[in-house]
């Protein structure tokens, strides 16, 4: 039998019209229980995609779809497709350390290493063998913390643990360590729900500056910052998707009374 893993081909245009990842008919089971239900999605290039809904919609499960989180959760059986460029990334033996460098992910709790400043970023361009010497390394990470607006903030301190920055400085270090791995797709899972007002701005502007190299998809509960940050947005009920399109049109004028009243704060 031919184990050998199948590459990802891709590429790195900057046309916002192309569909960078696509959903189709995509449905996620937790044994018995369905937690997705034929959710297909189109996500563009260079543009920021929230997806919004209540508690327990099936954003976060929609999520792992992309880059194969679901894959570590027993019990969980996936139907439909995810393509990125084109690739369905469910076929059979895709490498999934090499999706995940394509597919990077930011968690909502800011979760650095117990490693030094330098090697958060350092680990994954060392694990996917990105830079072929320490000077090459060296001027990644550098790039990659310039990159968040973290340089000037660290660069005396890089072999402090990355764990005594402040929660915003946390999580732009969580970010450039997923940029570093060059990805293509950058995955937000409600980044901003644990730290302050200030660093929540921080943030904010930061995704409007990786929107110009990354395809960015994020989570967030809050309207106000969904409708700051994103061209896109899909709002999620009860494991389907009943409205996605332009965010200012999403916001202002949608389609369906549910997405009205969602935003309206009828419910949540």
């Amino acid at each position: 039998m031919n184990t050998k893993k199948k590459t990802i081909d891709t590429h790195t245009d900057n046309d916002k019209s192309e569909i960078r990842m696509k959903t189709q008919s995509l449905s996620v089971f937790y044994n018995n229980e369905q937690a997705l239900f034929d959710v297909s999605l189109d996500i563009y290039n260079n543009r920021v995609t929230a997806l919004i809904g209540p508690s327990g919609c099936g954003k976060s499960t929609f999520m792992r779809c992309l880059n194969r989180m679901n894959d570590y959760v027993e019990g969980c059986r996936i139907t439909g497709k995810v393509r990125l460029d084109g690739f369905n990334i469910y076929k059979d033996n895709v490498d999934t350390i090499l999706l995940r460098q394509k597919v990077g992910m930011v968690f909502q709790k800011p979760n650095p290493f117990p490693k030094s400043i330098f090697e958060n970023v350092a680990y994954g361009p060392k694990i996917h063998k990105l830079t072929s010497n320490k000077d090459e390394l060296e001027a990644l990470v550098v790039k990659s913390l310039k990159r968040v607006g973290l340089w000037e903030e660290v660069a005396d301190r890089l072999s402090s643990p990355g764990t005594s920055l402040s929660g915003g400085q946390q999580q732009r270090l969580c970010i450039a360590r997923a940029i570093a791995t060059e990805p293509e797709v950058i995955l937000m899972d409600e980044p901003c729900s644990a730290l302050d007002p200030i660093a929540t701005a921080r943030i904010e502007e930061l995704i409007a500056e990786l929107e110009q190299r990354y395809t960015i998809v994020i989570i967030t509960h809050s309207m106000q910052q969904a409708e700051r940050v994103s061209d896109q947005t899909a709002f999620f009920h009860m494991g389907k998707i009943i409205e996605s399109g332009n965010t200012e049109k999403i916001f202002n004028d949608p389609d369906n009374q549910k997405t009205k009243d969602y935003i309206g704060g009828k419910f949540g």
